[in-house]
Formats: structure tokens, sequence, C-alpha cells
């Protein structure tokens, strides 16, 4: 029976280890609090970004990442959950960021973005940045505003005469 749960527990780290290998980030929080009911719908906003939710113990993370080469959680400790981006590589930071604000207790822990650790606080700023298309339509009108301007002014000249 022992034989069976240290296989199991290995395979549940290489498993770990391989999505963490071809994820292009991950971050760790904690969850305590959050219903089955809200982890399933997280789950399910995850899997739509091509990003997946992993529960699991500190022990398995902290192998896995190991074996990824990254020391920097070896001192994990509560209920974590752990998620991996295939996809949008800044979605997932996004989707806890935005649960962490109607649920306070949830934390972020760390993660990692292109190869670099990513602390609790930079993960905080990296998921407040606006979307792409937010950050088109910001620029956009940064580039009218001056050609606006200039078409309410010609406007006014010309009332005056």
């Amino acid at each position: 029976m022992n034989q069976d749960k240290l296989r199991q527990k290995q395979a549940d780290v290489s498993e770990l280890a391989k999505a963490i290998k071809g994820a292009k980030s991950f971050l760790i929080f904690e969850y305590l609090g959050l219903s089955g009911r809200q982890l399933t719908e997280l789950r399910r906003k995850l899997h739509n970004e091509n990003a997946d939710l992993v529960v699991a113990k500190n022990n398995i993370y902290i192998r896995a990442l190991g074996e990824h080469g990254d020391q920097n959680f070896a001192n994990l400790s509560g209920p974590n959950a752990f998620v991996y981006a295939n996809g949008n590589e800044i979605a997932p930071f996004k989707f806890i960021h935005e649960l962490s604000k109607d649920f306070k207790f949830i934390k972020f822990k760390g993660g990692n973005l292109e190869n670099n650790f990513v602390g609790p606080s930079q993960l905080q700023a990296i998921a407040s940045i606006p979307g792409r298309e937010q950050l088109y339509s910001m620029f956009l009108s940064c580039l009218q505003a001056p050609i606006r301007n200039f078409l309410y002014g010609l406007k006014a000249v010309s009332e005056k005469k």
C-alpha cells in the first residue's frame, strides 16, 4: 500500500514538473476559504484561457519546482493552489487578482514569468496592468487628442469670424 502511494506521489510530481516545463508562466496562491463551486468556476475560466489550476500538497509543488530548478518556493505553507499558463501568460495573474479583490483571504505566494521569479507584490503590479485591447484604446486616444484639439481651435476661430 505504501509503495502504491509513493509511486502515485512520484507520478504527481513528474506530471506537475512536466507541466511547469512546458508552461509560459505559473503562480502559486493561497486559496483557503474558496468553496468548491468557486474553484470549479475559476478552473473553467482558466481553462478557457489555456491555463490550468492544480491543488495538491505543498511537498508535491516543492519537489516539482525543484525538478524545474526553482528553489524560491522551498518554504511553502498553508493550502495553496498552483496555476500554470500555456496561452496568455498574464491572464491567470489577472483572474486571481480579480478574485482577490472579492476575497481578501486570497494571497499571491509567488510565480514565474519568462523563467524569472516574480514575488507577490510584483504579481499584483503585473495583474493590474490593463489588457491589450485597453492599452490599444488608450494609445489611440492619446494620438487622437492633438488632432481633436486642433479641430476645436479651428472651429472656434471660424465662429469668431
